[in-house]
């Protein structure tokens, strides 16, 4: 289809002012325009544009300013008078309108999935009254839509859960590449939706239990995976174990642990399973831990005594925090910090800008709100990596923190 505006000087000022109305409807004064003489090279040009002006002026679109004595053959500006009219004079449905239809198609499949998509789709909608695009999408791009809505209906369903992107989108929507062309757009939404706008891909898919393909979960510790008639992996192997997310089925915890301890970063995880020794279930999380790792502790924890202690060590930075605050969100019981002190930070730790994003931890009934409230409101806050500590055994770990309390 021909974009006229491209081509007629006196179509492309009469679509910009509906889209300047459109976009701000609440508007004091009625959008203006003066037209630009310096494109209308021949006098056949310039009669056009004028019986273009005319003509929407008759319709009761817009109104035509002359302008006065030597330059009253001339228009001074263009001023719009109806919007509603203004579309119509050029043929197309309103904005509002458009949006409204749009929203329409929409609602079955927003409504499909938690209360809070309708929310976003309305949020959206209103974007696009006002001629805007949402997210890079813009009214007109009602398949793009639906495939968007369809894949967040499914995600607040809690259907991406342990599957891989190509499956989860076939699930989904019936196309394998679907998620691929929206993973922009539902990052940046579900980015916002687990408190966390601006995060990095993986750890929005982390939040949703959608994993490309599952990892194996490292470990070392009183932990089995039994076969019909042997042993096939045994968690206290040297230097760590791997077991894969289908095999927990088959897990059991061999003794008691003397502690739970998840590490974020692999450099601290090889170290702590190859210095220490003492009893304890240590755990890889690979940052944000994926599924599987969730659904191993989740086995875990429901299986030892509940006086085992339970801890993680990570970063102590805003990274660190959420990876914290997400165990304790997803877990049947949340871990207590190790080595992940504002004292330890001040220490061994680098200089950092405050970072108030971590508000809502800082708020909340966390282990590390604390911890949380300085890093997001302190004025000598400093980020310390886990790699910059020696490992300890998690019992000290513990002390460390209630001196540091």
């Amino acid at each position: 289809m021909t974009d006229v505006r491209t081509t007629d000087p006196g179509i492309e000022l009469l679509e910009r002012l509906l889209e300047r109305s459109e976009r701000n409807p609440d508007r004091s004064r009625p959008a203006t325009a003066a037209p630009e003489y310096d494109r209308l090279s021949t006098a056949q040009q310039v009669s056009r544009f004028h019986d273009l002006m005319a003509a929407a002026e008759r319709f009761g679109a817009v109104e035509v300013l002359w302008g006065k004595r030597d330059r009253s053959h001339l228009v001074e500006r263009i001023r719009v008078r109806d919007p509603e009219l203004l579309a119509r004079h050029l043929g197309r449905p309103t904005a509002p309108a458009t949006a409204q239809r749009l929203r329409e198609d929409l609602l079955p499949v927003a409504t499909a999935g938690e209360p809070w998509i309708v929310g976003l789709l309305d949020e959206m909608t209103a974007r696009w009254a006002r001629g805007e695009s949402a997210y890079r999408l813009t009214a007109a791009q009602a398949d793009s839509a639906n495939e968007f809505f369809t894949l967040l209906a499914s995600i607040s369903r809690q259907e991406a859960r342990g599957l891989d992107a190509r499956t989860f989108s076939q699930k989904a929507t019936n196309d394998t590449k679907a998620f691929e062309r929206q993973a922009s757009r539902l990052a940046a939404v579900l980015g916002v939706r687990i408190g966390q706008p601006g995060a990095a891909a993986d750890v929005v898919w982390a939040h949703i239990g959608l994993e490309r393909y599952s990892h194996p979960v490292h470990l070392r510790g009183p932990v089995a995976v039994q076969g019909a008639s042997s042993r096939l992996i045994d968690g206290r192997a040297k230097p760590f174990a791997s077991i894969h997310p289908e095999m927990l089925s088959q897990l059991s915890v061999l003794e008691r642990p003397t502690a739970v301890l998840t590490i974020e970063n692999y450099a601290s995880f090889n170290r702590q399973v190859r210095e220490i020794d003492d009893g304890s279930l240590v755990v890889y999380t690979g940052g944000f831990p994926a599924a599987g790792i969730i659904e191993l502790l989740a086995k875990v924890l429901t299986a030892v005594p509940a006086d085992v202690p339970f801890l993680h060590w990570g970063d102590v930075d805003a990274g660190g925090v959420r990876i914290f605050r997400y165990l304790e969100e997803n877990l049947p019981r949340g871990p207590r910090p190790h080595l992940m002190t504002k004292d330890l930070a001040k220490q061994a730790g680098q200089p950092a800008v405050a970072d108030p994003s971590l508000a809502s931890i800082a708020r909340s009934d966390s282990a590390v709100r604390e911890l949380a409230d300085w890093l997001a409101f302190g004025s000598d806050v400093r980020h310390l990596e886990q790699e910059a500590l020696d490992p300890v055994t998690p019992s000290h770990g513990i002390g460390l923190a209630k001196s540091n309390a």
